[in-house]
């Protein structure tokens, strides 16, 4: 029996040393005829893993933040018809099987479950729960935010929306290191771009808030010392995405 393959469909992903997951990641697609990887520069063992599959064409390219780097990397693929994915997730066998079916439309988007795990467990609560994100689209008719951090495919009204079976599985932090790359990463994309200075006091109540919501009002408490180190961590990257551009300003005033 001939195995399924989809063909009309290029998988897209951007990375940067992700040799922890990308191999999770590029086994689900091994189905797909055209993966696209886009690196910005991994010093690990993300590009001997990603050689491995013979359906990836490995790009390289600089790093733009995350939704001009996407948008990039979706012009390299032969198809119009994207499907994004990170390269710390992976595809269930269900959404393989309904994109391999789905009837291609104009305008038509596909959104899908995703399922975050925090070193090991799904987390439901601390504000990650399960999210619904669009991953499926044409890149005539739509394409990623500008923006540096949390992008998104940006649509209109006239979008038909489609729900995707199946689920994605996004293993967001695999170790405690992580918190703190990312945190270091998202407030310096964040203070590249903005220009939002506050004084230090009001720095420190949005440090304390930022804890308070995720541990509190999230309830991230239920989730023990996983929550805690979300709390922790949300505080640290909220401190840090203000203070640097309140240092950025106290040095041009010195």
């Amino acid at each position: 029996m001939k195995e399924l393959m989809i063909e009309n469909i290029s998988a897209v992903i951007i990375s940067k040393n992700a040799s922890k997951t990308i191999k999770i990641t590029l086994d689900s697609l091994k189905n797909f005829k055209e993966v696209i990887l886009f690196d910005s520069g991994s010093t690990d063992e993300t590009l001997d893993i990603a050689k491995i599959y013979n359906n990836v064409l490995l790009c390289r390219g600089e790093f733009l933040g995350f939704g001009p780097t996407k948008n990039r990397a979706i012009t390299l693929a032969k198809n119009d018809w994207i499907f994004s994915i990170d390269a710390d997730e992976s595809l269930s066998k269900e959404l393989f099987i309904h994109l391999s079916e789905i009837d291609l439309q104009p305008k038509l988007i596909g959104e899908i479950q995703r399922d975050n795990y925090f070193i090991g467990k799904e987390m439901r609560v601390a504000g990650w729960g399960r999210d619904k994100i669009i991953r499926l689209f044409n890149r005539t008719e739509f394409y990623f935010s500008d923006h540096q951090v949390h992008e998104k495919v940006e649509i209109d009204a006239s979008a038909r929306k489609v729900i995707l079976n199946g689920h994605l599985k996004h293993l967001a932090i695999n170790d405690l290191s992580q918190t703190l790359e990312k945190a270091n990463l998202y407030s310096e994309l964040f203070a590249k771009k903005n220009d939002s200075l506050y004084p230090f006091w009001v720095i420190l109540l949005k440090t304390q808030y930022a804890f308070i919501r995720t541990f509190f009002l999230q309830r991230g408490f239920l989730a023990g010392w996983r929550g805690f180190v979300l709390a922790f961590s949300n505080s640290i990257g909220v401190f840090y995405k203000y203070l640097k551009i309140y240092a950025r300003h106290k040095q041009k005033n010195k």
